[in-house]
């Protein structure tokens, strides 16, 4: 089993209709979103305005609040959501896009959720771009929809947005990500219902959000509420990244320092195998022409290598271990010869 590493995180929630650390940075002015129909504010109502209104009901997390609903008039085409209005950019930097979204009744019509002035992650066009078209998983369910929008000279073709149940915080489906199109200084966010010919059919849309990604936004998890907290325990459904937005293959992802009183590694092989009988030791002057060769111990990674991948702590415990141990059967042996040798003074 290969070794890894256990983390405790301790973290307070505090259950609000909007978070304040979460709220803070949205760069959607949400001062329109208010009882009402059709459009207001920065939101403008995607379909009749009969199609559009907000009213009070239960978000994600339970509470009371103001949500968006799209009512489908059954002639199948824009049938509710919003256009908002463009907001400023730098393309030099990479933005996340967020919104809440339950579907009732049944699943006709198709969910969009997408943004403008993108280009696909290999830099081919798209005037219509969208993080995501298509159905939800189930009905009567609420969903985070996450969407990314890379720099503009960002190489990546790494699609970091998709589907979270809101209730297990599980990532259930993905995204397409896009990049800014070099020059963009503006974009918005967008997210309909579409093509329902269900009239009994709603769909609601809530706390819609966009955050520049800098170390600073909230964390998916902070979005989500954390479902299952109790206590001094936090549960992360995905990766987390702490001042990095891209964990990488990595559970955890720290950049920066890391202090702790304590750190366990568990599984991997321990070294005991080197006082095996079996066990073929190392001759030194193998290992002298080795290290004049190469610079370095068999087995153990070179200077250069360290330095572009990192090491695995629990590996390289275990073979600093294995050299020990081998040093320590050599200085035995030597140790016999030399008092051999004294013997025969």
């Amino acid at each position: 089993m290969k070794p890894y590493f256990k983390a405790l995180i301790i973290t307070f929630i505090t259950g609000l209709v909007y978070f304040p650390e979460v709220h803070a940075q949205n760069l959607l002015d949400l001062q329109g979103w208010t009882i009402g129909t059709g459009s207001s504010g920065i939101f403008t109502a995607n379909g009749l305005d009969s199609e559009n209104s907000r009213e009070w009901g239960e978000g994600p997390r339970g509470e009371r609040t103001i949500l968006w609903k799209a009512s489908p008039d059954g002639n199948v085409d824009g049938d509710g959501g919003w256009n908002s209005l463009f907001f400023a950019i730098s393309n030099a930097n990479m933005y996340r896009f967020a919104v809440w979204i339950k579907k009732t009744n049944s699943l006709d019509g198709t969910t969009y959720f997408g943004c403008q002035n993108v280009r696909y992650l290999d830099g081919s066009n798209n005037d219509n771009a969208y993080f995501l078209e298509r159905k939800l998983p189930e009905i009567n369910k609420w969903y985070l929809l996450i969407g990314y929008i890379h720099a503009s000279n960002d190489e990546s073709l790494v699609n970091y947005g998709g589907v979270y149940d809101g209730t297990t915080g599980a990532k259930v489906g993905t995204a397409t990500d896009f990049k800014f199109k070099p020059g963009a200084v503006n974009t918005n966010h967008r997210t309909y219902l579409f093509y329902d010919p269900n009239v009994n059919d709603r769909q609601f849309f809530y706390a819609p959000r966009v955050d520049l990604v800098n170390g600073n936004e909230p964390t998916i998890a902070s979005l989500l509420g954390l479902q299952g907290v109790s206590g001094d325990m936090a549960y992360f459904p995905g990766k987390v990244g702490i001042k990095t937005s891209v964990p990488g293959d990595y559970e955890l992802a720290v950049k920066g320092k890391i202090r702790a009183q304590e750190i366990k590694v568990e599984g991997g092989i321990w070294p005991d195998y080197v006082f095996a009988k079996s066990y073929e030791l190392p001759v030194l002057s193998e290992t002298e022409k080795f290290i004049r060769e190469n610079g370095h111990l068999p087995g153990v990674p070179a200077a250069a290598e360290v330095k572009a991948n990192g090491i695995n702590i629990g590996d390289m415990n275990t073979k600093l271990l294995q050299k020990i141990e081998e040093l320590t059967l050599h200085l035995i042996r030597q140790q016999k010869e030399i008092d051999q040798l004294k013997k025969r003074k």
